[in-house]
C-alpha cells in the first residue's frame, strides 16, 4: 500500500496545472519560433543551398510563408474533429510533435525545393495541431472562469517567440554559420519532447492512481456500460452549425481574422514605407517590429486577467477603436502633404509612437477568439451535458480559432500590399482604420461581458 501511494504521488507534478500549462506554452512557443526563425534564413537557403535564381527568392519566400498558413487553415477543422474523437489529447499532441520534428529536419537538411516545401507542409500541419490541441488542453485544465488569464499567459509566450525567432536566427547565422543556427530549435524541441512525454492531462492523475492500485475494472477506452447508456441518451447537435450560426461566435472569429491581418500587414508594408519616407535601414526596421511585439510580453497576462474580470466586450471595443485612430495617425506620419506630421523629426516620432501603441493594444484583441468560443461551448454544455460529444468539442473550437488566425496571416500581407501599391500607404491606413472601427462596433454589440456570463450560469443552474 505504501509503495503504491509513493508511486502515485510521483504523478502529482506531472498532472499539475502549472506543468500542463507550461507544456502547452512551450509547444506554442516552438511553433511560432520556428515560423519566424526561418524568415531571415530563407534567402540563404534558397539561393546558396537550393541554388535557385535570386530573382525567384521573393516569390519562393512568399509561397513558403503563405503555404504554412494555407495548410493550417484547411487542415484545422479536420485536426479538431479527429482530436475530439480521440480518447485523450496527449496522443494527438505527441503526433503533432513528431510531425514538427520530421518537417523541421526536412527543411533544415534539404537542398531540393520540393522536399523543402514538403517540410513546410508538415510544419504547418503539426503547428496547427499544436495550437488546436494545446489550447483545448489548457482550456480543459483551468475552466472557463480562468480562461482569459490563461490565454493571456500563453499569448505572452507567443509574443516572445515572435520577437526571438527572427532575431536569434539572423544573429547566429551571421556569427556562427548555418548548422550551428539550427542547434537552437533542436534544443527547444528536446525540451518540448520531454515535457509532452511527461505531461498527464486533466484527469490523468486519477486514472494513473487507479492503474497503480489495480482498481480499474474496465478499459477506459471502451467505457462502462453506464457511460455508454448515458451517451446514447445524450441529444447531439451539429457542432459546426450551432457555432457558426451564433452571432457572438462569428464576431469573435471575424476579430480573430482581423487581428492577424493587421499584424501581418506591417510585414508587407513597413520595411519599404519607412525606407522610402524616413530612409531607415534594416536595423531600424527590426526595432520597429520589436516595438510592435515587446509590449505584449507584460501586457498579455494583464489583458487576460481583465477579460476574466469584466468580459471581452469593453476591452475589445476600446482597443479596436483606438487601433482605428492610430492607423489614421500612422498614415499621417511623414506624409509630405501635411506639414504638422512631416516636419523634421516629428513624423519619425509619430510613427514610433504609433508602433508602440499597436504593440500595447494587440493583447486586448489577440485572445478574444479562444475566450469567447470557450465560453459559448461551456454554456451549451452546461445546458445540455454531452451535446458536443464526450470530449466537449474544445478541439473543434480551437480549430475554428486556428483557421481564423491563419486566414488573417495569409490575408494581411496580400491586402495591405495590394492597397498600398494601388492607392498608397496613406489610403491603405485609412481603409484598415474603417475596418477596425467596424470591428469595434460589432464587438460592442455581440461580444460577451461578465454580467452575461453570470446570467448564463444562473439560467443553466435553474434548468
Amino acid at each position: 500500500m505504501g509503495d503504491t501511494e509513493t508511486r502515485s504521488t510521483r504523478w502529482e507534478w506531472r498532472s499539475a496545472k502549472w506543468f500542463i500549462l507550461a507544456t502547452v506554452a512551450i509547444a506554442l512557443f516552438i511553433e511560432i519560433f520556428l515560423y519566424g526563425f526561418l524568415v531571415p534564413m530563407l534567402p540563404y537557403m534558397l539561393e546558396e543551398r537550393m541554388h535557385q535564381d535570386p530573382k525567384q527568392t521573393q516569390r519562393l519566400t512568399s509561397i513558403s510563408l503563405a503555404l504554412h498558413g494555407l495548410v493550417s487553415a484547411f487542415g484545422g477543422p479536420l485536426i479538431g474533429h479527429l482530436a475530439d474523437k480521440a480518447p485523450n489529447r496527449k496522443g494527438p499532441f505527441l503526433i503533432a510533435l513528431v510531425g514538427c520534428i520530421i518537417g523541421t529536419f526536412m527543411v533544415a537538411c534539404t537542398t531540393d525545393v520540393g522536399v523543402f516545401f514538403g517540410g513546410r507542409v508538415l510544419q504547418g500541419i503539426s503547428g496547427s495541431g499544436a495550437w488546436i490541441i494545446g489550447l483545448a488542453t489548457a482550456a480543459d485544465t483551468v475552466g472557463p472562469e480562468r480562461i482569459g488569464t490563461t490565454m493571456g499567459f500563453l499569448m505572452a509566450f507567443v509574443n516572445a517567440a515572435m520577437v526571438t525567432g527572427p532575431m536569434v536566427s539572423g544573429l547566429i547565422l551571421e556569427m556562427a554559420g548555418y548548422w550551428f543556427t539550427w542547434s537552437v530549435p533542436v534544443v527547444i524541441l528536446v525540451i518540448d519532447i520531454v515535457a509532452r512525454l511527461l505531461m498527464v492531462e486533466k484527469g490523468g492523475k486519477e486514472d494513473a492512481g487507479k492503474s497503480l492500485a489495480g482498481a480499474e475494472e474496465s478499459d477506459p477506452l471502451l467505457g462502462s456500460p453506464r457511460e455508454e447508456e448515458d451517451d446514447a441518451k445524450t441529444p447531439r447537435v451539429n457542432f459546426w452549425r450551432t457555432m457558426l450560426s451564433n452571432s457572438r461566435v462569428m464576431t469573435a472569429l471575424l476579430i480573430g481574422v482581423w487581428g492577424p491581418t493587421l499584424n501581418t500587414s506591417f510585414n508587407a508594408t513597413l520595411p519599404l514605407h519607412v525606407l522610402d519616407i524616413f530612409g531607415w535601414g534594416p536595423s531600424r526596421v527590426g526595432l520597429m517590429f520589436s516595438l510592435l511585439a515587446l509590449p505584449g510580453l507584460p501586457i498579455s497576462p494583464l489583458a487576460g486577467y481583465l477579460r476574466d474580470r469584466i468580459g471581452t466586450r469593453t476591452p475589445a471595443t476600446i482597443a479596436l477603436a483606438l487601433q482605428g485612430v492610430f492607423l489614421v495617425l500612422l498614415g499621417f506620419a511623414g506624409n509630405k502633404h501635411y506639414e504638422w506630421s512631416s516636419a523634421a523629426g516629428r513624423g519619425q516620432a509619430l510613427y514610433i509612437f504609433c508602433c508602440i501603441m499597436f504593440g500595447t493594444l494587440r493583447p486586448f484583441v489577440s485572445g478574444i477568439g479562444p475566450v469567447e468560443l470557450t465560453c459559448v461551448v461551456k454554456a451549451e454544455e452546461a445546458k445540455n451535458p454531452g451535446i458536443f460529444g464526450p470530449r466537449g468539442g474544445l478541439s473543434r473550437v480551437f480549430s475554428l480559432v486556428e483557421v481564423a488566425a491563419t486566414s488573417g496571416m495569409t490575408l494581411g500581407p496580400i491586402l495591405a500590399g495590394a492597397l498600398t501599391e494601388r492607392f498608397g500607404y496613406y489610403n491603405m491606413c485609412w481603409t484598415l482604420s474603417v475596418v477596425s472601427i467596424i470591428m469595434a462596433i460589432m464587438a460592442r454589440i455581440f461580444l460577451g461581458s461578465k454580467s452575461m456570463e453570470e446570467k448564463a450560469i444562473q439560467e443553466a443552474n435553474a434548468e
